[in-house]
């Protein structure tokens, strides 16, 4: 067993072995009725993608979404987490991402331009 093989394999056993003392808390599933608001402000066609952390079969990727529009994005109950990835459309060329928590609701906004493109979440 190569060194490195050695020491994945304690920090894995150290790490089950915490697991039946409650040091590992389970998140929250989204709140019932929690959405996320996207304003497309940015000088782009954009693409968002949604990774539903805890409801991986619900992913999905919203494509070309021209500036000055707005997008509502509705939580699936079983997700604990939600990273949003932004991306020009068509270039297929990753600019930004983003985390957020699933309690309560978000508004992210798209801004920027071909070369510089970003996600903000802003007050809703």
């Amino acid at each position: 067993m190569t060194k490195r093989s050695r020491v994945a394999f304690g920090l894995i056993a150290a790490a089950g072995a915490f697991l039946p003392m409650g040091v590992f808390a389970t998140s929250a599933s989204a709140a019932s009725g929690t959405n996320i608001q996207i304003n497309q402000n940015a000088l782009i066609a954009a693409t968002t993608c949604y990774t539903f952390v805890g409801a991986e079969d619900e992913d999905y990727c919203n494509e070309g979404l021209p500036m000055g529009a707005s997008r509502t994005v509705a939580l699936p109950p079983k997700a604990t987490e939600v990273v949003i990835d932004l991306k020009i459309a068509h270039s297929g060329e990753w600019k930004d991402s983003i985390a957020v928590d699933t309690s309560k609701n978000h508004c992210i906004v798209v801004s920027g331009t071909l070369f510089d493109a970003w996600l903000k979440e802003t007050d809703c």
